[in-house]
């Protein structure tokens, strides 16, 4: 009977960036768990564990490479998704400060002057 192998991940997501479901803007996170392969296994495939990060919106996409071959590949790697987190991190603040002021302006309403002569 042949060993079923399943493939186990740290994260596998894949989320829509828009509530509407016309637009198809979305991000895709995945980072396979190498760990259970032992490290005699004769193909080495713990060495090449899938890790993707994509990112797309209606009309681009963009694909970050995450190398994990050697010592400075893998630092290399944990710097890049390091200054992407901070950069991200950054935005959102910046969002949440730019829709608490624009949401907490006042907006000036133009006034329909009523008629009320009864014609």
């Amino acid at each position: 009977m042949a060993q079923n192998k399943r493939t186990k991940y740290r994260v596998r997501v894949r989320k829509f960036l828009n509530r509407d479901p016309e637009l198809p803007a979305y991000i895709i996170g995945i980072v396979e768990d190498t760990s259970a392969i032992p490290n005699d296994d004769p193909d080495q495939s713990w060495k090449w564990g899938r890790i993707q990060l994509d990112l797309g919106d209606c009309s681009r996409r963009v694909c970050f490479d995450f190398r994990m071959e050697t010592a400075a590949d893998r630092a290399d790697s944990l710097f890049k998704i390091d200054q992407i987190t901070q950069v991200v991190c950054a935005v959102r603040s910046a969002i949440e400060k730019e829709v608490r002021s624009r949401d907490s302006r006042q907006i000036a309403r133009k006034t329909v002057p009523t008629n009320n002569s009864g014609l």
